[in-house]
């Protein structure tokens, strides 16, 4: 069971030439159904449940293109828990990576000491990681992706669908139904209904509609 919370005090509203009010809904568990939380579209963050337009794959439908199998001989990866060594040869991929897509965020990876993640090599270099946490209950597991990163030094090895193909087979490995991909906002986010076994929380129902999902994310561009 999750408790709604609404902050009102970070929160902002209009009311007199319009009716606007955003108060930062957020969640808190009650309990360890972990898996019931995933599956209405709550994403955990800090401590509290997020309700988003969550994205995930099912994993015995998700299947790799032969480029990206192709592409994933290249590259080997170890699973490891984040500590701060680890963070420390992570920090400079990771701006890298929000240089490379002009994102702004204000993401503290110290947050994510404690989760596991994969380290990708080429050629025995590191140059890019992938955080995750997995997710258990008596129903089951989940596998959600918090945070991945890379150099771009090197385009061509297009980790990013490489990555998402190391996740997927672990996540079979480990006997989760679903890799979760957080939210799907702005056309950054298109890209994820590119993968078999797609699926969007529409805040009632899990939906496989890519062509609405795609919508969406371009409204979301405008707003």
């Amino acid at each position: 069971m999750i408790k709604v919370i609404f902050d009102h005090v970070l929160g902002y509203g209009k009311v007199s030439t319009k009716d606007f009010i955003y108060s930062d809904p957020k969640g808190i568990a009650l309990g360890t159904t972990y898996l019931k939380y995933l599956e209405e579209g709550w994403i955990e963050w800090d401590g509290y449940w997020y309700n988003l337009r969550s994205v995930r794959l099912r994993v015995e439908e998700y299947q790799p293109t032969k480029t990206v199998k192709k592409l994933s001989k290249q590259i080997e990866y170890t699973t490891h828990v984040v500590t701060e060594f680890i963070l420390d040869y992570l920090r400079p991929i990771y701006e890298k990576y929000v240089t490379k897509h002009g994102f702004e965020r204000d993401i503290n990876l110290e947050d994510f000491i404690g989760y596991d993640c994969l380290l990708y090599y080429h050629e025995e270099r590191l140059i890019g990681a992938n955080i995750f946490k997995i997710y258990q209950d008596v129903t089951g597991k989940a596998f959600v992706s918090y945070q991945f990163l890379w150099d771009y030094e090197n385009p061509k090895l297009s980790l990013g669908s490489v990555s998402q193909y190391f996740e997927c087979k672990l996540a079979q490995f480990l006997r989760c139904e679903h890799v979760y991909l957080l939210g799907g906002y702005e056309s950054a986010s298109i890209y994820k209904a590119d993968f078999k076994g797609f699926e969007f929380w529409t805040g009632k129902e899990w939906s496989t509609n890519v062509e609405l999902y795609k919508t969406l994310c371009k409204r979301d561009d405008n707003i």
